[in-house]
């Protein structure tokens, strides 16, 4: 056959090569259109770029711009610009440190990140049950961003837990605008009578056995710090916590309390001081003024100073902080109204707001976290 086939004439091979080719082509299109085929869901379209676009209506004209923290729009949304990353619970690897998720409340969502110190190692001083103090801690970022579970916070806990040896409460209070001033200060409230609750009976099992209720503290940065001032006075102004729990004392990270008229050096800048005025009025919805006693402590007579509910007050400052001057103010006012507990001062020159969260390995940050661990430790 092949012989035959090569004695054919030029022309008639490629005749019949291309007779080939078609009854090929032929077989190829009758296995598409006849044979059933798998269909497969079309891929998704891809993700849109982060944005304000990512949730807000068409109506994208600025509202309120509270850079470099968040911009509110007139159709509601809220674009936050820092504060939302997460890290999970677990043990952390630098300092051994536990941590874990609570909810709090079901119906407003408030939560907590609790944690724990190692056990100590062989050799080293022997821990009784329930010798533990217990810390509630309320995180900074000016009542609108930041939460427990962001990258800098979560850090900052494990190294504060791990040196002072405490079982801590990361608070994860609602944020303004869309929950205003009292909301955080409600929240706040509702978890540290938890954390009371708690160590003193149960049924949290880090609190119930190994916290000691009687070394109770409140801490916090910025706004977290003026939280932790005003649970205080809450405490010695109404009835109290529950059970009867007493704070020893409070541990406030340049704390932000602002005012009307400037204090010491504090900025004259009109710009400066109307912006905070500005922002102070967007995160509380407009319900208090800037001399009320929740943002200016120095508003509120010596009497009411005199009821702050704990035992000692640390009071840390920078030196380029615009909210130092203030700090400072409040602690003379504090040692000047009576009030028979122990004020404590601790300043960094040269440093912005808050520096220690943005540079902890810095030797500045390894200093004031020290100072911070003997505060919460000492007996």
């Amino acid at each position: 056959m092949v012989s035959k086939i090569k004695r054919l004439p030029t022309l008639a091979k490629v005749a019949l090569l291309l007779l080939v080719l078609l009854l090929l082509l032929a077989a190829i299109l009758l296995l598409i259109f006849l044979v059933p085929r798998r269909r497969t869901a079309p891929l998704p379209p891809p993700a849109a770029p982060p944005g304000p676009a990512d949730n807000c209506s068409s109506d994208r004209a600025v509202a309120f711009d509270f850079s470099p923290f968040l911009v509110q729009y007139r159709g509601g949304c809220v674009h936050r610009m820092d504060g939302t990353a997460r890290v999970p619970a677990g043990v952390d690897a630098a300092t051994g440190v536990t941590s874990k998720d609570v909810v709090i409340n079901h119906v407003t969502g408030l939560g907590a990140r609790m944690y724990l110190p190692p056990k100590l190692a062989a050799g080293g001083k022997k821990e009784k049950e329930k010798d533990l103090p217990v810390v509630v801690f309320f995180h900074g970022g000016a009542f609108v961003i930041m939460t427990p579970f962001e990258p800098k916070y979560h850090d900052y806990l494990n190294a504060l837990v791990a040196r002072a040896r405490v079982v801590a409460v990361s608070v994860d209070y609602r944020l303004a605008p869309e929950h205003p001033l009292p909301a955080a200060y409600d929240d706040s409230w509702a978890a540290l009578n938890w954390a009371a609750r708690n160590a003193d009976a149960g049924p949290e099992p880090w609190l119930r056995d190994r916290g000691n209720l009687s070394r109770l503290f409140l801490a916090g940065d910025s706004a977290g710090a003026n939280i932790a001032h005003n649970m205080a006075m809450r405490a010695g102004s109404g009835s109290g916590l529950e059970g009867g729990a007493a704070i020893l004392g409070v541990l406030l990270l340049d704390p932000y309390f602002w005012g009307k008229r400037p204090v010491g050096a504090e900025t004259r800048d009109p710009a400066t001081r109307r912006r905070y005025e500005e922002t102070w009025s967007f995160v509380c919805g407009g319900r208090y003024g800037i001399d009320d006693p929740l943002i200016n402590p120095l508003a509120a007579p010596a009497s009411a100073l005199r009821r702050l509910a704990c035992a000692r007050v640390a009071v840390t400052t920078s030196g380029l902080d615009n909210f130092e001057a203030r700090g400072e103010a409040y602690a003379a006012a504090l040692n000047g109204s009576g009030w028979r507990g122990e004020v404590v001062r601790y300043e960094t020159a040269g440093e912005r707001h808050v520096y220690f969260l943005d540079q902890p390995a810095s030797p500045k940050s390894a200093r004031e976290l020290a100072f911070a661990a003997a505060y919460l430790s000492r007996e």
